[in-house]
């Protein structure tokens, strides 16, 4: 099927998403097939916003309720918005907006056509342990694995491996908390494995896995009822260097012992929809492994579209017109970059043990001729950036550009901050701050580790009124697991939290504002201007020590702790 500018025009469609890869790539993918793309579910706040809203292909954007599990809100009006506009493709981009159509298909399937899974194939796709069983089941390579349900347990599971393993949750998200990823991690040494598999065990089964060493590659397919309509491959050229998405990949030829494993696995599903399989090959050795499957868009789909594999489009010609017959060809050798990713991988690829073999580092000669190389042959492209439609990458350069100039004025703030007078000077301001005030706010990023459990553990010492709040949503997101373990050590009760979004009535209504680290700060001074002389950091309420109180936030309930015992402390200083 080759594309032309205006064949669906008059056709329209919601795109649901709000990270800056495949939401945007699906928007430019529709748009500049003439589909009327509309929008909704993405992040509206300045800094945290996504910026694929920029792209001239937005035809309109609708602002919905966050889902919650407990709430009709969001329901009830994505049914009238379909309701309303009769759109002939509802796409759902990523799991936490999948998920909850996927749950509540029996209320929007009557409105219209949303692009989801057979309820079969998602139980088992989304299911990592399933996934897994299915591919030993087909003969499909896959890690050194086993599942421990107990931690009684754990020590014969790891005599049996070698260090570093790999543990999985059973699912990357769940219905009752779609915010909240539960990340696949690597156990260096002893210690580390035994305390996150008892953090893991809180929720659940945990697929433990020697780790293989090789380049991510993934597999991507269109497929209707098993069969492969579409397909490209990708393969892995910076990937974090403990695993995650890549910020850099190339296009490279299918290698067909991947694409007879990936259809392996899906064919007896009889899928239909879009899904990138993963996988990792030692070039060494020529060994290769499944890891999993993406039963959604995935974060390299710029790559594929740029290389002439538009998914998207195709995706909406299966589902809307029936279209089965798709170009099979595309071009081989573009690289696409995702800038921002970027940036914080070349950052770390600088400082890490290049020894060693368990990290995903590169030769700091062959970064620069690897980049060197790509743009002079032109095969250099970018995930956000494209002539067709610039803003959002203009608008990624503008963030990445704030981005440094925040870290450098950060730099020269904290040795300003920790000059011995004005730190004094600092602490004494907090202080006398909080003792006039009524009401106290605490303020942080997300406001599920730090701020909530500093507002609870101060209402134990005065009678003063607490608070806390969050500038990252979305809201109603419970603490994470650690956090509820952690805090309970201090007799706080964190189970029953849901975050809250800063509003300006919230900021308003306090007295005065603590914040924990120079980032909560600067994003408090930039929204709400107004509060200058009442945000204090929580540090300066001591001369001594950091003034930012570190964000637990991804750690171990050890971190947590230590972050806790902190606030504890800077909390006694004050309101005891």
């Amino acid at each position: 099927m080759a594309i032309s500018r205006n064949q669906f025009s008059g056709r329209k469609a919601l795109v649901l998403g709000d990270d800056n890869r495949s939401f945007l790539s699906v928007i430019r993918s529709l748009g500049r097939a003439g589909v009327e793309v509309h929008v909704a579910w993405y992040e509206r706040t300045p800094q945290e916003g996504s910026i694929a809203t920029a792209s001239r292909y937005v035809t309109k954007r609708h602002q919905l309720p966050e889902y919650h599990q407990k709430s009709e809100d969001w329901k009830l009006a994505l049914a009238a918005l379909m309701q309303h506009e009769k759109f002939d493709l509802v796409i759902p981009c990523s799991d936490p907006f999948l998920i909850p159509l996927q749950q509540h298909r029996d209320v929007f399937e009557p409105l219209g056509q949303i692009y989801l899974l057979d309820n079969l194939v998602y139980g088992t796709v989304f299911d990592k342990f399933k996934m897994n069983e299915m591919a030993r089941a087909n003969g499909v390579n896959t890690p050194n694995e086993a599942l421990v349900t107990r931690y009684q347990d754990a020590g014969t599971v790891l005599a049996q491996m070698r260090l570093p393993v790999v543990l999985k949750p059973q699912c990357s998200f769940s219905e009752a908390d779609v915010g909240m990823r539960h990340c696949v991690k690597k156990a260096y040494s002893r210690d580390e494995f035994y305390r996150l598999i008892g953090e893991y065990l809180v929720s659940g089964p945990v697929a433990v896995q020697e780790n293989f060493i090789g380049q991510g590659v993934g597999v991507e397919l269109l497929l209707l009822d098993g069969k492969a309509l579409m397909t490209f491959q990708h393969v892995r050229l910076h990937e974090p260097l403990y695993g995650g998405g890549s910020s850099y990949r190339q296009g490279v030829e299918v290698d067909q012992r991947l694409l007879g494993a990936a259809l392996a696995l899906l064919s007896p599903l009889r899928y239909s929809g879009v899904a990138m399989v993963e996988f990792k090959v030692n070039e060494a050795t020529g060994e290769w492994v499944f890891i999993e499957v993406n039963a959604r868009f995935w974060g390299s789909l710029p790559l594929a579209i740029a290389s002439g594999a538009d998914f998207p489009l195709g995706l909406f010609a299966m589902l809307v017109e029936g279209k089965t017959d798709f170009a099979t060809k595309y071009r081989k050798g573009l690289c696409c970059r995702n800038w921002t990713y970027d940036f914080y991988w070349q950052a770390l690829n600088v400082k890490a043990d290049h020894s060693d073999r368990t990290l995903c580092t590169m030769p700091l000669t062959s970064v620069f001729v690897e980049t060197a190389r790509n743009l002079l042959t032109l095969r250099e492209r970018s995930d956000t950036l494209t002539l067709d439609d610039p803003r959002p990458g203009l608008a990624e350069i503008s963030s990445l550009l704030a981005l440094l100039l925040v870290g450098i004025r950060s730099r020269i703030s904290r040795i300003y901050k920790h000059l011995p007078f004005i730190r004094k000077r600092a602490m004494l301001d907090a202080h006398r701050a909080a003792a006039k005030a009524n009401t106290v706010l605490f303020v942080c990023k997300g406001n599920i580790c730090r701020s909530p459990f500093a507002a609870v553990m101060a209402s134990k010492m005065t009678t003063k009124s607490f608070s806390s709040a969050g500038y990252l949503g979305p809201d109603h997101r419970k603490s994470p697991d650690a956090a509820q373990r952690a805090a309970q050590r201090f007799g706080v009760d964190l189970s029953d939290h849901e975050s809250v979004l800063l509003t300006d009535e919230i900021v308003n209504s306090a007295d005065v504002i603590f914040v924990f680290d120079i980032q909560n700060r600067e994003h408090l001074l930039q929204h709400y201007p107004c509060v200058k002389r009442r945000v204090h950091l929580l540090g300066a309420l001591e001369t001594d020590g950091p003034l930012a109180v570190a964000d637990p936030w991804g750690g171990s309930t050890e971190d947590f702790e230590e972050t806790y015992i902190r606030i504890h402390a800077l909390l006694r200083s004050c309101f005891r």
